[in-house]
């Protein structure tokens, strides 16, 4: 019973978010993008904790479901979506610098894009784990991933790949759907593809860190 509510926390706060993204193109009033804009970034802002929450549990139960047996910790949701905004900065910012910098003639471009978008699943994942152990922002700098990265093992490599089903999941369920179908059932069933890899995700995540928490040597 744990286990479906959270899921359907996050399918939601997936689909109420959507569907606030498309009546924002359809108002005109300020005060209203303003109302519309901020009830978006809270529900976001749950699905962060929602998260964050799966993986802390993970880590405090050692492996084993405990994170099922809790509710959702909303402290501190909204520093919770700053820092999870500046960690996609930080990740992706590689990708965005080789796609600006480097002409489109050039040939090797697209590889290098494509290199460092997996680059940057992989510094994203760890740097969440980062933010999860240390509660702190400063922890998700280079200095402190990129080692972490390397210690870790190829096994951690596997954290990106799963990572890029959760958006997968949704584009393709999203078009799989016929257009005819109403904004908000649409999004509640490519929400419900999402929301799982999303949750399996963080379990995975807390499962791989405890596994490699040794070689990674950030609670000695």
């Amino acid at each position: 019973m744990a286990r479906i509510s959270w899921f359907l926390l996050v399918v939601l706060c997936a689909a109420g978010f959507l569907v606030l993204v498309k009546l924002s193109s359809l108002t005109n009033g300020r005060g209203m993008e303003a109302r519309i804009f901020m009830a978006a970034l809270a529900l976001v802002g749950v699905i962060v904790r929602c998260y964050f929450t799966i993986i802390e549990h993970t880590l405090i139960g050692w492996g084993k479901e405990a994170w099922q047996n809790t509710t959702l910790d909303t402290d501190g949701l909204w520093s919770s979506l700053l820092s999870m905004v500046g960690l996609a900065f930080i990740s992706w910012l590689p990708v965005a610098a080789v796609s600006y910098l480097v002409p489109p003639s050039q040939e090797w471009r697209e590889a290098a894009c494509q290199l460092m978008a997996a680059f940057g699943c992989e510094y994203f994942c760890m740097g969440t784990l980062a933010l999860v152990v240390f509660n702190n922002f400063t922890q998700i700098l280079p200095q402190h991933v990129l080692p972490a990265m390397i210690k870790s093992g190829a096994s951690f490599m596997l954290c990106g790949a799963a990572l890029v089903l959760v958006p997968l999941s949704f584009q393709t369920v999203w078009n799989l759907l016929p257009a005819t179908q109403g904004t908000f059932v649409r999004a509640l069933i490519a929400s419900s593809a999402s929301a799982y890899f999303l949750i399996a995700h963080a379990r995975f995540m807390g499962l791989l860190y405890l596994a490699s928490r040794e070689r990674i040597g950030w609670e000695e």
